[in-house]
């Protein structure tokens, strides 16, 4: 089994350069551009799966709204792959701009860590009671009307709450990284022809964060616990990186072949043999 891998960047943000790269070693070093990505998989018997799904209408806890977005299943669209027709959904973590949108999947299955559900449903029990706005640090990355979504398909039966590592599919396997991040953050291994990927996600915002070793500004998690989960991720994605994806770095479409045939810029991490290149 191979598997092709493609990110999309479907809006773009501004923040703060520590934000992402951590303080106060990229503090007053002003801002920098930061896409909002989402990922396909695609194996060589055409099993497709979509990992995490952004939002419908973000907004930014930092004030200033997002350029050039395209909701996810329309962006999807565009390139000829029906949103319908996704079977499988990884949610990595349930912050606004990753499980956003659910509604445009509605056949996929999806896969989410049991802690970090039942830990945010606690926090909006704990402390929603003076509201659940972004200017609430406990919700300063949760859009928690993505829960009445969620809970629905919860109810369909079309959630698989996972409780710690798993295997999806030959090839793909869910890495939880407790209480780094988010609660209950995963990331995904996935075992191509041309090695060993690590779509790490948030766990790590950028490249610098696993080059330095150095944790991102903004976390709701334990900065020693993404240390080691870092270096989990660099076992897979070579000293080099060559093989790593982080979570919300631009350089992802500068160390990967990159294309914009639809108007959204994609990186395609790795082509299989017999597959048609997304990059027009």
């Amino acid at each position: 089994m191979d598997w092709s891998i493609w990110t999309f960047c479907y809006a773009e943000g501004r923040l703060p350069l520590d934000f992402v790269r951590g303080t106060p070693i990229a503090s007053n070093h002003g801002h920098i551009a930061v896409p909002m990505i989402v990922s396909l998989l695609q194996a060589t018997d055409g099993k497709r799966i979509l990992i995490d799904t952004g939002f419908s209408g973000g907004v930014s806890m930092t004030g200033p709204g997002f350029k050039d977005f395209v909701r996810t299943d329309e962006l999807l669209r565009r390139h000829g792959i029906a949103p319908n027709e996704i079977d499988t959904l990884v949610l990595t973590h349930l912050h606004f701009d990753h499980a956003g949108n659910i509604d445009g999947f509605p056949n996929a299955h999806i896969f989410v860590q049991r802690y970090e559900y039942e830990s945010w449903k606690q926090v909006i029990t704990e402390f929603g009671g003076d509201g659940v706005g972004k200017d609430k640090w406990p919700f300063s990355s949760l859009d928690v009307e993505n829960f009445k979504s969620l809970d629905a398909a919860i109810a369909a039966g079309r959630v698989t709450l996972l409780d710690g590592d798993y295997q999806l599919h030959e090839g793909v396997t869910c890495r939880i990284a407790k209480d780094t991040h988010s609660f209950g953050i995963q990331w995904l291994e996935v075992a191509t022809s041309g090695g060993r990927y690590a779509l790490a996600g948030d766990v790590c915002y950028t490249y610098f964060n696993v080059e330095r070793m150095w944790p991102p500004g903004y976390m709701q998690g334990n900065a020693w616990n993404i240390l080691r989960e870092m270096k989990r991720i660099k076992e897979v994605a070579g000293d080099d990186l060559a093989r790593l994806l982080p979570g919300h770095d631009i350089e992802i479409f500068t160390r990967y072949r990159t294309g914009s045939p639809h108007g959204t810029r994609i990186a395609e991490l790795h082509l299989s043999p017999g597959h048609t290149s997304l990059l027009g």
